[in-house]
């Protein structure tokens, strides 16, 4: 039996968003809503200015919260995996609500909750996930039980009883600013409305 996790290099991630479009591309996500999303945070003071990036998506938790909140059973672990059942799920929303970074969405036209599972469907025939494949740091990888685990790699916990499987190598914890409990990603983590003040 496989169990599948994500190890994400947030050092070698350039913020290209390639990941993000790949996914949506998969799975059709509608037009303001992600299954992956890159924030980034400036940091320093110039002239010693840095802009870091965090690739960040469901991290398939060990104690997910979502099955939890889930009261029609549309959630369950499938090789590491948190696999919604459309054919369960009324799209009711506990699940986003329950989620402490906003990776879970109802898409407005299925009314079925989304979230990212490895592309599951993908691994089963022997492909990587969609935003593996497009990469161009190599920064996302996709290991299962036999894999060794970065020593360096931790999880990305937004809230104190986060279980993350999927971990991260150099997270700035300061993302963390960028996220809002129980409301999923959303356009609106880009900032592109405040870009024009800091350039002024």
């Amino acid at each position: 039996m496989n169990d599948y996790r994500m190890i994400i290099d947030a050092e070698q991630c350039v913020g290209c968003h390639a990941c993000e479009v790949a996914c949506k591309q998969e799975f059709g996500a509608p037009l303001g809503y992600f299954r992956t999303m890159t924030l980034y945070l400036d940091t320093g003071t110039y002239p010693k200015v840095k802009r870091e990036f965090l690739p960040l998506m469901c991290r398939q938790c060990e104690s997910a919260e979502c099955i939890s909140a889930c009261t029609k059973g549309a959630l369950s672990r499938v090789n590491g995996i948190v696999e919604v059942d459309e054919s369960k799920c009324d799209g009711c929303g506990d699940c986003v609500s329950a989620c402490s970074i906003g990776a879970i969405y109802v898409n407005p036209f299925s009314n079925n909750a989304e979230k990212c599972n490895l592309c599951s469907h993908r691994l089963e025939v022997g492909m990587q996930p969609a935003c593996v494949e497009t990469c161009v740091a190599d920064a996302i990888k996709v290991i299962n039980s036999d894999d060794a685990i970065p020593a360096n790699a931790k999880g990305f916990k937004n809230a104190k009883n986060d279980t993350p499987r999927t971990l991260h190598i150099g997270a700035n914890e300061l993302m963390k600013q960028k996220l809002r409990a129980g409301k999923s990603f959303s356009p609106l983590n880009y900032e592109i409305n405040t870009w024009a003040e800091k350039i002024l």
